[in-house]
């Protein structure tokens, strides 16, 4: 038997152990959270010591909370007035399932979130549970990740270790049997549950909501509040939207209209394009031109949508005025012959990115489109229509099938191929080694895949592409190991080898009899790690390349209009994901009406960027960001409120009532 002077709490009073058992659990989780802000500094920026006092009081409310929940089955197992409750067995049973694996789960989720969060810039929610089903080879990656991720790594092997130690040295004896404890246990099971409840509901106001976190600070510091255990339990059913009704659905729709449909007949056959840089190309004088526009646009050109993955425009010259190292050498050079917007992301996944890029739906909600209630949903998206006006559409993505559910996505998206890791290996060029051993297929390799197979393609074509390389692990081909300069981060090498993978895409495409009649766009489906505080705000979170490169207008116009038409100026226009549909139908002239929540970069001079992230919404535009949280709306500039406020209920409405498709 232990000697009493081992334990640092040796009690008969089963509530005294409760309470020391409940500070040991909110101990440990504090410090989990001051390691997540610690591996994060460089993302959060508070503001002065009363933000401080906010974060602090919203830790102890947050942490209350999920103490509260986690332990709820250990405080009913331990409060039943039994006296069973001091039996070993049962004791130990209840340690371990109801006090240390919840604990541990705190602690673990919160640990990873640590590491994972510098990727979303969002904590870990309730769809991580479907996510991991489809997400990726965990069982290759996750000795990566504890390697790569170390300090993380590091911190858990000594908070661990140490819950139990200081678990185990707190110690519930047995109480004299010869008492009587029924008036103790009566009174002791009321002022428990009482004491529970309150840690249930995060205090004596209103039940806790996750979203509540925007109370206490700014919206851009929310993640510092909320801890991912509560995160995850809270919003396991996160893929359900509520039935939002800001204003009258009237008004709504006088702010904006989600229904878009391009006037084909606004569009003149004499029609050039875009002016560089900018929106449409004013009207050009046929009379004294020497050549005809109406040859140089017909209405049958292909697209190409090329998705790179973690591209930022912090890596990028052309968007930082040659300030910044660029890493992307040859999109540089390419921007100065394309239509180059100041690109938005409307998320931080992939899984987010690619609905709103080919179906113009952002994810307002917790959960991604693919893994919510309304996946089922009928959507109108733009592989579909192009399908419907007689293109060949595909998607192509170099990892193997079925990574995050894509192939089933680019099915339910209208596009009739998917070409993954397992078309590509059945190629006669294809090799094992041109395997990277994580994620799929090297981008040098896997694009000249693809410009072989759209070759066999009748035209016109739809074609979609989501790079892989400029992602964690960033494996980088053999052979070019020495090839590429090294960054702040070991993303900006991969990124810079994943941009003269393009280059080289581009050099093959040339060659081909499809290239001078196709619409490039160049777009990304979130941006990497920010390694600077200017793109570590709000608008910096999401800042991606946005554009679009001709080529046939670059043979034509360039030696007639020379350098006025090869530019390297950046519109202003912000351009989010959901623009680049509506944009590339009102481009080709395709008038079918289609649900979109964007607009048309050729017809609408004014953009926004809306976004969804640790419990609320935010509205960029050119004078200012809106952002909406529980109970709170907080505006920087002059940020549109009420914009902010239609689209998000009538997005809720259509997506709820299955209104994706316009009825004929």
């Amino acid at each position: 038997m232990r000697n009493k002077r081992n334990f640092w709490l040796n009690t008969s009073n089963i509530y005294l152990y409760l309470l020391f058992k409940t500070l040991l659990a909110l101990l440990v989780l504090f410090a989990s959270q001051l390691f997540f802000y610690y591996y994060n500094t460089r993302i959060f920026h508070v503001d002065g010591f009363g933000e401080w006092m906010g974060v602090l009081l919203g830790n102890l409310t947050f942490g209350i909370a999920t103490v509260g929940f986690m332990l709820l089955p250990y405080y009913a197992a331990n409060l039943i007035p039994f006296h069973f409750r001091w039996n070993k067995h049962y004791h130990h049973i209840t340690e371990i399932f109801f006090f240390y694996v919840p604990i541990l789960f705190i602690l673990i989720t919160n640990i990873c979130d640590a590491a994972y969060f510098q990727f979303t810039y969002r904590r870990l929610s309730g769809e991580i549970f479907r996510y991991l089903g489809i997400g990726g080879n965990m069982g290759t990656l996750w000795p990566k990740f504890l390697h790569d991720y170390w300090p993380a790594t590091v911190f858990g092997c000594i908070i661990i270790p140490l819950v139990f130690l200081i678990g185990t040295r707190l110690r519930l004896a047995v109480r004299n049997r010869y008492r009587k404890h029924t008036l103790n246990d009566i009174i002791g099971l009321v002022i428990g549950a009482a004491c529970v409840l309150f840690l249930f509901r995060g205090g004596f106001g209103k039940n806790l909501e996750w979203r509540d976190t925007a109370k206490y600070c700014q919206a851009k510091n929310c993640a510092l509040v909320t801890n991912s255990g509560y995160n995850i339990v809270r919003t396991f059913n996160g893929g359900t939207l509520e039935d939002e009704s800001f204003m009258s659905d009237s008004k709504a729709l006088q702010l904006f209209n989600p229904v878009f449909a391009a006037d084909s007949t606004a569009i003149p056959e004499a029609y050039a394009g875009w002016a560089p840089g900018a929106g449409r190309w004013d009207e050009f004088d046929t009379v004294q031109g020497s050549y005809s526009f109406g040859l140089l646009q017909p209405r049958y050109s292909n697209v190409v949508v090329i998705v790179l993955e973690s591209f930022s425009q912090e890596y990028m010259g052309c968007y930082n005025s040659q300030a910044k190292t660029s890493f992307t050498p040859f999109l540089d050079s390419l921007s100065r012959h394309s239509v180059v917007y100041q690109g938005r992301a409307n998320g931080k996944k992939s899984i987010e990115g690619i609905p709103s890029i080919f179906a113009s739906l952002p994810t307002l909600m917790t959960f991604p489109l693919t893994l919510s209630d309304y996946f089922s949903d009928t959507c109108y998206a733009l592989p579909s229509i192009l399908r419907d006006h007689n293109y060949h559409t595909a998607f192509f993505h170099g990892s193997y099938n079925g990574v995050m559910a894509f192939d089933k996505l680019c099915n339910k998206l209208g596009f009739q191929e998917y070409y993954g890791q397992n078309e590509y290996m059945t190629d006669p060029y294809a090799r094992e080694s041109d395997y990277d051993g994580c994620w799929g297929i090297y981008d040098e390799y896997y694009l000249q895949y693809m410009v072989r197979k759209l070759s066999t393609f009748k035209e016109p074509f739809m074609a979609g592409v989501f790079t892989l390389s400029s992602h964690h692990p960033y494996t980088m081909q053999p052979g070019h190991e020495h090839d590429f300069v090294e960054g702040k981060h070991p993303i900006c090498r991969v990124v810079m080898y994943s941009d003269n993978a393009l280059r080289k895409f581009f050099d093959a495409a040339r060659h081909t009899d499809w290239y001078k009649n196709t619409l490039f766009v160049i777009t990304a489906d979130h941006p990497g790690q920010g390694l600077t505080p200017e793109y570590n705000g709000y608008s910096g979170w999401y800042r991606i390349p946005m554009m679009f490169y001709l080529p046939r207008y670059e043979e034509c116009l360039v030696p007639e209009m020379g350098k006025e038409w090869s530019t390297a100026q950046v519109s202003q226009r912000l351009m989010q994901q959901t623009d680049i549909m509506p944009t590339i139908l009102e481009y080709l002239g395709i008038a079918t009406p289609a649900v979109c929540f964007g607009t048309s970069a050729l017809s609408n001079a004014y953009g926004w960027q809306i976004a969804y992230g640790n419990g609320y919404y935010q509205l960029e535009t050119s004078d200012g960001v809106a952002v909406l949280g529980q109970e709170k709306e907080e505006i920087i500039g002059k940020g549109n409120m009420p914009l902010l406020k239609s689209i998000i209920q009538q997005y809720n409405h259509r997506m709820i009532d299955n209104q994706l498709v316009i009825q004929k």
